[in-house]
């Protein structure tokens, strides 16, 4: 225990000072009333994204600007606690980040498909600088998909792409590939929960298998009823390493014919968080409202483990989705009531509108 406690000293204070920089119930509450993006932009300014928003231009915010801005946000405290955390556990960190690399990463073979060129592209990249491994400037020069793959040798994501690649060329569409980057970047986290030892492994399997269930989730409704894949192609894409839900449970859920049926063959906790879902959309973030409570829990036990970062930076990540989402609804002109019934507030207790 004390050889975690000083381990763990400087980076628990530090994530516990972050997580204090979180926006609070009173924040969303002024930020709900708010009536256009540039109102959000001047509240925000007086927050702790002050920073990553100063170099936005003057005027009308780009809703693309202004997301990857917040995201900036995000990737600054992934860097502020790999500094913090012991090296070994800080590749659970690093493991967690690379579902941006990921997203960067078809982000940029969407770009190639569809011959767009290489500034249009970036236009649309997180900001990750240092903290990728990603060959961007090499991809950004090619024109074809497979020289693209051929980039990414040194990489988690060659080998899945390689054999994607038939499919890919088969069906004509990147939907192989891209489900290959999901499955890669997700398993990844898993293998390095696996490399972890003592109470870093045995604090973190729970968070990491909760957040693997509700990825299957997510992909199964998705799939089944928004692609209208088969029960059978569905489960050559679902993750190991969930908490809950394993192969078998999966398959039933596969083959619900519909709402009601898939939410009888949960396992709880989890039918019970869902019960509410009257249609397929609101099976993430009905998840996620659960999720955000197991987050907040963490703060209450051990601190001196890897968990309480994790936890800290899927909360900031909620946040700043939750953000996202509100400047876009405001784009569109969508009423606030629509808005708050598929995304997830960060707040405990709620808040009021």
């Amino acid at each position: 225990m004390i050889a975690r406690v000083l381990k763990y000293s400087f980076a628990q204070a530090k994530t516990r000072a972050l997580k204090g920089r979180l926006l609070s119930a009173e924040d969303w509450h002024f930020l709900l009333r708010c009536k256009n993006p540039e109102d959000v932009l001047k509240y925000l300014s007086g927050t702790d994204y002050a920073a990553a928003l100063s170099h936005l231009p003057k005027g009308k915010p780009d809703a693309k600007v202004l997301s990857l801005a917040l995201y900036d946000e995000l990737f600054r405290d992934y860097a502020k606690l790999l500094k913090a955390v012991p090296k070994k556990s800080s590749s659970l960190l690093k493991a967690l980040l690379s579902r941006y690399e990921a997203e960067n990463l078809k982000t940029i073979l969407r770009g190639i498909w569809e011959g767009k060129s290489p500034s249009e592209i970036r236009f649309y990249l997180y900001h990750l600088g240092s903290l990728s491994r990603l060959p961007v400037a090499g991809l950004l020069r090619v024109q074809k998909i497979p020289p693209a793959i051929e980039l990414l040798k040194s990489t988690i994501f060659y080998s899945p792409l390689v054999h994607a690649l038939p499919q890919f060329k088969a069906q004509g569409k990147l939907f192989p590939l891209e489900v290959a980057i999901d499955i890669t970047v997700l398993g990844h986290i898993v293998e390095v929960l696996k490399s972890l030892g003592g109470h870093d492994r045995k604090g973190t399997e729970v968070l990491i298998g909760e957040l693997i269930d509700s990825e299957n989730l997510c992909w199964l409704a998705r799939f089944r009823h928004s692609y209208g894949l088969s029960p059978e192609e569905i489960i050559n894409y679902v993750l190991p390493g969930g908490k809950r839900l394993g192969i078998r449970d999966l398959g039933t859920l596969a083959r619900s014919r519909d709402l009601t049926s898939f939410l009888e063959a949960l396992p709880q906790p989890y039918r019970v968080a869902l019960r509410q879902a009257k249609d397929w959309p609101e099976i993430q973030p009905l998840f996620q409202r659960w999720f955000l409570v197991q987050l907040y829990e963490v703060f209450r036990k051990d601190p001196f483990q890897i968990r309480l970062q994790l936890s800290y930076l899927l909360l900031r990540e909620i946040e700043v989705k939750a953000l996202d989402g509100l400047v876009s609804a405001l784009n569109l002109g969508e009423p606030i009531e629509e808005f708050l019934e598929f995304i997830s507030l960060p707040v405990i207790g709620g808040v009021r509108v």
